[in-house]
């Protein structure tokens, strides 16, 4: 008999959530086509595959059903992201991920840069792993030590300071901090330079946050360069020397193609030729 690739993934999704409601919101489908389909399924087989009751019980069918579904799901999404490139690349679309910080650099960069792509999508996170093959082409990443997945051009260390409101009282101890979860980024190092004694009535959990804390005279601040250039109500106290590489990047499972190369070369000058922003 035939099975089809919907059946499997269902059973699949099932044992894996555990719930009919779980394996509904992960396929988009209304918990009743689920049962339906189980239900279907196993009037086909003539064989139960799961046992009703307070929750729902995979018998040793579906286990074996959804083990192998399973290798099969992730074959299935390697096919996805091989047709999804396949179409973006016949669009002229390019798909650049980057964090909230580094958007202002990648933006700059995309008024200057003359790109084949008819149209460029930006997705703004700090989720890696938006970089699989077929969903992001590039990303702009700050990092020490890119991960193996990832190949790329290392652009330059960001230039970094010391920063304070326009006109305020020079107060060494009053400093905006950073949560503890922007403190523990690796890819932050520089916050070493703040005091471990200063004094603070503000804490923030991102550097746009910050920034803006300091505009409000809140205390000192660090900050990368450039989310401070052109901004009259910042003045610089100090410059400092702990910045980050930043790179651009893409997947290293992905084949470049000639038209990537040129525009990750003509992306990469002009995002190195952005003011203020590198050592």
């Amino acid at each position: 008999m035939h099975i089809s690739w919907d059946d499997l993934q269902t059973v699949e999704a099932l044992v894996r959530t555990g719930s009919i409601v779980g394996a509904a919101r992960e396929l988009s489908l209304r918990h009743t086509s689920i049962s339906r389909r189980v239900d279907a399924l196993e009037r086909s087989l003539e064989t139960p595959l799961f046992l009703r009751g307070a929750r729902l019980r995979p018998t040793p069918l579906a286990l074996s059903i959804a083990e192998r579904a399973g290798e099969m799901r992730s074959r299935a999404t390697d096919i996805e992201a091989l047709i999804e490139e396949q179409r973006r690349r016949g669009e002229g679309r390019l798909v650049i991920t980057t964090n909230d910080v580094l958007a202002r650099l990648l933006f700059g960069a995309l008024r200057e840069a003359t790109l084949e792509e008819g149209r460029v999508e930006v997705l703004v996170s700090d989720d890696e792993r938006e970089l699989a093959p077929g969903v992001a082409d590039l990303a702009l990443r700050p990092s020490y030590t890119p991960g193996g997945a990832l190949r790329g051009q290392r652009l330059g260390a960001l230039r970094l300071g010391v920063f304070r409101a326009q006109g305020s009282s020079d107060d060494e101890a009053a400093w905006i901090l950073p949560a503890p979860a922007l403190r523990a980024r690796a890819s932050m190092r520089w916050w070493s330079v703040i005091p471990r004694d200063a004094a603070s009535r503000v804490t923030c959990d991102s550097l746009l946050a910050i920034r803006d804390a300091c505009v409000a005279g809140l205390g000192r601040c660090v900050l990368p360069a450039f989310l401070a250039k052109g901004d009259e109500r910042l003045e610089l106290v100090q410059e400092i020397s702990k910045g980050t590489p930043v790179w651009l990047l893409s997947p290293a499972t992905r084949r470049a193609d000639r038209r990537l190369r040129r525009t990750t070369a003509a992306l990469s000058a002009a995002l190195r030729s952005s003011p203020d922003a590198w050592v």
